[in-house]
């Protein structure tokens, strides 16, 4: 899918017109936002760049080296975004950023929702931002922000788990179901999307030290001076995020250990409460003997007797148990 958005006077157009159109794109484009797109749009704004756009595979390397390049003086940049962070399956999509000249292109497969959200509102009405690089600058700073609403909603999470977890010494409340498994996955999810929004961060830094550095492109004073205050709120960010993972691991270890100890004193009450059944099945079955003579069997206090043994046996192991606090 192709979205060209141009220069209209000093203001972000988005020109929908030339999105369906098939020849030349219009000389005043500043940015062409490339979602999924097929092998037509690709060649008709590569005709327009004069450079190959990075492929997915390209995108989805790991080196520094791949993913911050300068070829015969354009610039392309790759980092990676968190997507469908709202569910219960957030992923990493690949997000390439290729200046040329005064065109900014963006290659994705997947949209964040930085980019849908800038959509909208330059669908609503155009915004001043007439340059490439003052729009690549907002679509960074929407990958942060969503970024940073991802990681206050974890630490809210992490906060209502941990309140949970560390109630003291109190019992759960009427009508209380401690739900360790439900407990345990809620962590695991929250772990997990800290970590995707970390890999995020680390991206990002990258792209944000490259710019800010002015080394090997000539990058503008106000976009350098933009990268390093983006560079400032993308690396508290990151701290934030290595705080979370720290709480994630430390909830984790805390829950398995308050299962543990849960389970050790269910196996502690059972086996007492194996031990004290032992004596009145013990008399029990003495008493219950098919002999032909038994002692008192025949005498009318017989059957009391044996019941008040098998009583008395009970509870002295019990009394026994209170005092030395077992239980």
């Amino acid at each position: 899918m192709l979205h060209v958005f141009v220069n209209d006077g000093g203001l972000l157009r988005w020109d929908k017109a030339a999105d369906a159109a098939l020849g030349p794109l219009p000389d005043s484009v500043v940015w062409i936002d490339l979602l999924n797109p097929t092998p037509a749009e690709l060649a008709r704004v590569e005709a327009m760049v004069g450079v190959p756009l990075p492929t997915r595979e390209q995108m989805a390397e790991i080196e520094e080296s791949s993913r911050l390049r300068v070829v015969n003086g354009i610039l392309s940049l790759t980092v990676m975004a968190l997507v469908w962070a709202d569910t219960d399956e957030p992923r990493l999509t690949a997000v390439g950023f290729v200046l040329a000249g005064r065109c900014l292109v963006t290659v994705h497969h997947i949209d964040p929702k930085a980019f849908l959200a800038f959509r909208r509102k330059v669908s609503h009405a155009p915004i001043p931002l007439a340059t490439a690089e003052s729009v690549m600058g907002a679509l960074v700073d929407g990958l942060i922000d969503r970024t940073a609403a991802v990681l206050r909603r974890a630490g809210v999470e992490l906060d209502t788990i941990n309140r949970r977890a560390f109630r003291g010494p109190s019992l759960p409340r009427r009508g209380e179901v401690m739900d360790d498994s439900g407990t345990l996955k809620r962590i695991g999810n929250t772990g997990h999307l800290v970590g995707k929004a970390h890999v995020s961060l680390a991206s990002v830094i990258r792209m944000l030290e490259f710019l800010s550095s002015n080394e090997g492109w000539n990058t503008r004073k106000p976009t350098r001076r933009w990268a390093r205050t983006a560079l400032q709120d993308a690396t508290g960010l990151d701290e934030y995020s290595a705080f979370l993972s720290s709480k994630v691991a430390l909830l984790l270890d805390s829950t398995l250990g308050r299962i543990n100890v849960e389970q050790n004193e269910i196996v502690k009450i059972v086996s007492i409460i194996t031990v004290l059944l032992f004596p009145p099945t013990l008399v029990a079955s003495v008493c219950g003997m098919n002999f032909s003579w038994m002692p008192g069997s025949d005498e009318s206090f017989g059957y009391p007797s044996a019941l008040l043994l098998m009583l008395l046996s009970a509870l002295l192991p019990m009394i026994f148990v209170r005092l030395r606090r077992w239980l």
